[in-house]
């Protein structure tokens, strides 16, 4: 217990301040405050040292590992017995689309002069379906039979002419759970199957993420083959069948897809397979990570490219990264379906990889950060209060197939113009995969509407690459930069934003979203579970000190306040109680304008008995192992006294505390140890 100075705590003579930390509290000499800590350069944000605790060995799990904490498959794939006579539905007839509507998804693939705004490749759009928009039309339209074994069955055929493939979007309004709804191209032999309760799951998770409305409402069936397609709902014998209550307000006719492939339509798609090498031709480790994305933001369909990558957590998950650009919200992320193996069967070859394979399904949004990143001039200075990093992980919903790869990572800044190769697996416009070689060249911050900056200030939050062979292209946003990229254990520094590189532009420049900021802003979450980073801004008005394990009050210190000089992550905590740990309390002075941190029952009991009128008590900050824990791994945090001010210091560095009690001793006060806590490396 830490009661020897509560006497500070009765220091109170300094007006009261408005924001965290204050700004023009009385405090000993300039000096004394520039000198009262060291600079925080052992953090792994600011080295390229490798880390431990905060970093993942890419991994090869057996199938059932794979599968192990995954749930079920949202769809199977069934045959359809097409030697018995399946009964005839209605059907819809869409025609041919109109000229404008190729012409502008042409247009909005094209590449425009100077910095690219980066977007999805599209690959279809929607057409809307007056006859089935409305709920009561399709009931009027179905007609229910019943099945040798008694089930009712009900089916539509839409077309539209010309469509590579299609997919249908089903705004749902009510559905049974065992209702089964299977999708296939008109007169195939096979069916994508899933199931009402996996349609209302979706839909659910849609609604709490974006809100109540028609796309939140609409479900996307994976893509059939050819330019008509057949909807099957059967619900199990004698049930009403006005309890399905749904209609096809739209359908996406695809110019593109992945599928192609299989029919020998659609080979090494790229602008130009000169420049950019195909990647089976070296087959690094790291294809098997490499997925490209088939979604629909209810408009259009687009593809990007994806990696799987590994956590440290009790098992390995469909955690897929990607760009914001490409999937940023819920009911987008609902849409997807991924595709692995997806590259050529040998070195230039133009028949497909006989192994690859789709899941569908959808995925969940677990973090997203869009590519703009907010800043502020400070003392002729820019300070990024924000970090664009263009990163979206998702989680999917079935498991990834077997043999695949999850890609490693590692919380560690890398530099620039270091000469180190970097590697590329992308999937230009959706075709087969491609490999692309390149080197750091600067560090990069976009702040919206094409304006951009490159500096070698390791604050700015994309890496600048340039390319020794190969180039990226559109549908290869979201793929990985990795270092290591032609081993077994690649790992993963960023993901595509954009960039100016085109096959009459191989110096073009590309840009990605950085990785360790990505981490350190929310992927730990998912990533690292159980952990949180801690971070530690500097008060250059008074000298005190703010933290925060929270990445948004983090954000918006940095944005509000001018007087703090954010420094970095400085240790790791947990989010949540666990064995061996405690809460760390929070208290917030509302004379000062600064906070104290205690994980003492009895400090914390004293001050909201006696200090209240002072001290407003904010709860718990995070939890830590006490002092003296003997939980491994961890480190102490030490805890300073200002004198004269009534502020206090914690820190995990043995040099800074060295430094302080070495140096600064006429204004720190030493108290010891205050909790533990796990390193950033």
């Amino acid at each position: 217990m830490m009661m020897k100075n509560l006497r500070w705590l009765a220091l109170m003579a300094a007006a009261a301040l408005a924001a965290c930390g204050g700004a023009n509290e009385s405090t000993p000499t300039t000096s004394a405050k520039n000198a009262s800590v060291l600079p925080v350069s052992n953090s792994v944000a600011s080295s390229d040292q490798e880390v431990s605790l905060n970093k993942a060995d890419a991994v090869t799990p057996t199938a059932s590992e794979a599968k192990r904490g995954t749930a079920a498959e949202a769809f199977t794939a069934v045959s359809i017995d097409n030697k018995m006579a399946r009964k005839s539905g209605a059907s819809v007839d869409l025609g041919a689309p109109s000229a404008a509507d190729l012409e502008q998804r042409e247009k909005n693939n094209k590449k425009n002069g100077g910095l690219l705004k980066p977007r999805a490749y599209q690959t279809g759009f929607a057409r809307p379906v007056a006859a089935t928009t409305l709920t009561k039309s399709l009931q009027q339209l179905l007609t229910w039979t019943a099945t040798g074994t008694g089930v009712q069955r009900a089916s539509i055929r839409l077309s539209s002419t010309g469509a590579k493939a299609l997919r249908l979007g089903l705004e749902v309004q009510n559905l049974p759970d065992d209702a089964v709804l299977r999708v296939y191209a008109d007169g195939s032999s096979q069916a994508q199957q899933t199931t009402g309760a996996h349609i209302k799951s979706a839909i659910r998770t849609n609604v709490a993420a974006d809100g109540d409305s028609a796309n939140a409402h609409t479900y996307w069936m994976p893509a059939t083959m050819g330019e008509a397609t057949v909807l099957e709902v059967d619900l199990p014998a004698g049930r009403d069948t006005s309890s399905v209550s749904l209609a096809i307000p739209k359908l996406i006719h695809q110019v593109q897809n992945a599928m192609e492939a299989e029919l020998g339509q659609l080979q090494a798609k790229t602008d130009c397979p000169a420049v950019t090498p195909d990647a089976t031709c070296t087959l690094p480790p790291a294809v098997n990570a490499i997925t490209t994305m088939d979604f629909t933001d209810g408009a259009g369909s687009y593809v990007c490219s994806g990696t799987l990558v590994a956590n440290r957590g009790a098992s390995q998950l469909g955690y897929v990264l990607t760009a914001n650009h490409c999937i940023s919200t819920q009911t987008v992320a609902s849409t997807v379906v991924t595709y692995w193996f997806y590259r050529s069967s040998a070195c230039n070859s133009t028949t497909i990889n006989p192994n690859w394979t789709s899941v569908a399904g959808g995925a969940t949004l677990r973090y997203n950060k869009s590519e703009a990143s907010t800043y502020a001039e400070r003392n002729g200075q820019i300070v990024v209060t924000s970090d664009g990093t263009d990163t979206s992980l998702i989680d999917l919903v079935s498991a990834p197939p077997a043999g695949v790869m999850y890609a490693g990572w590692a919380f560690q800044r890398h530099s620039v113009n270091t000469g180190t190769n970097y590697v590329s697996l992308h999937h230009p416009t959706g075709g087969w995969m491609r490999r692309s070689d390149g080197v750091l060249t600067n560090y990069f911050l976009y702040i919206g509407n094409d304006l951009g900056d490159t500096w070698t200030d390791d604050k700015y939050p994309m890496y600048e690459v340039s390319w020794s062979s190969g180039i990226t292209e559109g549908g290869s946003s979201g793929s990985s930069l990795l270092h290591d990229g032609t081993t077994a254990n690649p790992k993963v520094i960023g993901q595509l934003w954009g960039g100016t590189s085109t096959c009459t532009n191989t110096a073009g420049k590309d840009y990605y979203g950085r990785f360790d900021l990505a981490y350190e802003n929310g992927l730990i979450n998912w990533l690292n579970p159980g952990y949180r980073m801690v971070f530690r801004f500097y008060n250059t008005g008074n000298g005190a000190h703010f933290f925060s394990a929270n990445a948004d009050e983090r954000d918006a210190a940095r944005t509000n306040n001018p007087a703090l000089t954010y420094e970095s992550p400085v240790y790791m905590v947990s989010p949540a109680a666990g064995s061996g740990l405690g809460p760390v309390y929070r208290f917030y002075n509302t004379r000062l304008g600064v906070h104290f941190y205690t994980n003492s029952e009895t400090e914390k009991a004293y001050v909201i008995a006696n200090l209240s009128n002072v001290y407003t008590y904010e709860g718990i900050a995070w939890y830590a192992p006490p002092a003296g824990s003997a939980i491994a791994g961890t480190v102490d945090v030490y805890r300073f006294y200002r004198l004269g001010v009534g502020t206090h210091l914690y820190t995990a560095s043995v040099a800074e505390r060295d430094n302080i009690i070495a140096t600064l001793g006429q204004y720190y006060n030493y108290e010891g140890i205050a909790y533990k806590a796990w390193p950033l490396n």
